[in-house]
């Protein structure tokens, strides 16, 4: 085992993608049991929480090893377990062209893992009656009041079984003026599957139940995730739009990509304004490992918070069942059956390289942060040894 200072090695493979010696690494890439004055809950080892400090090592030299090879441009990983944090690391580049290295609690574009706070927006305003999951959408949206999309109920959009499927928005969708207008055009077009018969993941549903958000309250969608979830739960390094003059713009990383494995190039950096005009209910917020690890305790913890309920625990449980498919509940992944909390492993991922998982039987949760996309051998193996990190084969 190398035990407390294995992440030196770590250090040293680094030091290929910072392109000095390893001594000049090891003061940028911090022990993993350095405790970051941001931390959301307390530090511990990984030895003192019962798990093998040796996997997670390993775990780490190999994405080190990854971005050597121009897989990745950088990674951070943080690693929870009973509500502490027992590895934090982060390796390689923010912005390999500037030479910025990758910082620890920095943010993201988490893309899809936007997709759980649309969900429970709409959650929310099922608790208020204001709507109820089995209603049809064309009750809020006219445009779905049609022969193709008539059918489609709020429940469906939830759990992507309303015949939507993963590809390109309408013509002209990004040249309207706001997610609410836009998605007339996903309702008129309707879904080319009928819906309630099968899962068939979709950015389309999440954008309808966006648009629903804002029809029910007057308000973007994006105002009322800020007020109703992000606020209450602290979640202040959470946003819905950028610009390059953004208060938090320094700490925002690059991105890079990849097609069919190929060489990893930067496609977007912050000194842009972000590729869309308007939020994306689909996959539009920007976040920290921090953040996230917040919001995944909070559904562990059955839709309860330090001072108050977000949702109530019927809620929660019904959100992360079993939807169209064993993989999807409601805008949640699930990677198990039930345990004997009740729930199972759950978490989302991110196109552009981001992945969060908790596991509430052991009471872990894994953020596994990088910025670049495509490199989907690099992305499968990460994602098949998260499990192992936490103990869990």
């Amino acid at each position: 085992m190398l035990g407390r200072h294995g992440w030196i090695l770590s250090a040293a493979i680094s030091a290929c993608l910072i392109g000095g010696a390893p001594e000049t690494v090891s003061a940028q890439v911090a022990s993993p049991y350095d405790c970051h004055p941001a931390a959301p809950f307390p530090c511990s080892t990984a030895e003192d929480e019962g798990l093998n400090p040796f996997v997670l090592e390993t775990f780490m030299n190999d994405v080190a090893w990854w971005g050597e090879q121009q897989r990745i441009a950088g990674a951070e990983l943080l690693v929870i377990k009973n509500r502490r944090i027992v590895w934090h690391q982060a390796i390689g580049w923010s912005d390999r062209e500037r030479r910025i290295p990758l910082e620890r609690n920095s943010i993201y574009r988490i893309r899809s893992m936007t997709k759980p706070f649309t969900g429970a927006a709409v959650l929310m305003l099922m608790e208020e009656g204001r709507l109820d999951l089995d209603d049809p959408v064309a009750r809020y949206l006219p445009s779905f009041d049609n022969e193709r999309s008539g059918a489609i109920t709020i429940r469906e959009l939830l759990t992507h079984g309303a015949g939507f499927e993963q590809t390109s928005f309408p013509a002209g969708y990004w040249e309207e003026p706001d997610l609410r207008t836009a998605v007339d055009l996903i309702g008129e077009r309707g879904p080319p599957y009928p819906p309630g018969e099968s899962y068939r993941y979709s950015d389309h549903n999440s954008a309808a139940l966006g648009a629903i958000v804002a029809e029910l309250t007057g308000a973007p969608a994006e105002e009322f995730i800020r007020a109703r979830i992000l606020d209450p739960l602290g979640l202040r390094d959470t946003h819905a739009y950028f610009a390059p003059d953004s208060s938090w713009a320094p700490r925002m990383n690059a991105t890079y990509g990849t097609r069919s494995d190929g060489p990893l190039t930067r496609y977007w950096d912050p000194t842009q304004p972000q590729q869309t005009p308007w939020f994306r209910a689909s996959g539009g917020l920007y976040s920290t490992v921090f953040d996230y690890a917040r919001w995944l305790a909070v559904w562990m913890d059955l839709g309860a918070y330090e001072g108050g309920r977000l949702l109530e625990e019927a809620t929660v449980r019904e959100a992360l069942a079993r939807g169209y498919s064993p993989g999807y509940g409601m805008h949640w992944e699930r990677f198990s059956a039930a345990g004997s909390t009740g729930i199972p492993r759950f978490g989302h991922s991110g196109s552009d390289g981001t992945s969060a998982s908790a596991f509430p039987e052991e009471d872990a949760m894994v953020l596994y942060f990088t910025q670049s996309r495509g490199a989907r051998l690099v992305w499968a193996e990460a994602m098949r040894r998260i499990p192992a990190l936490v103990g869990l084969e």
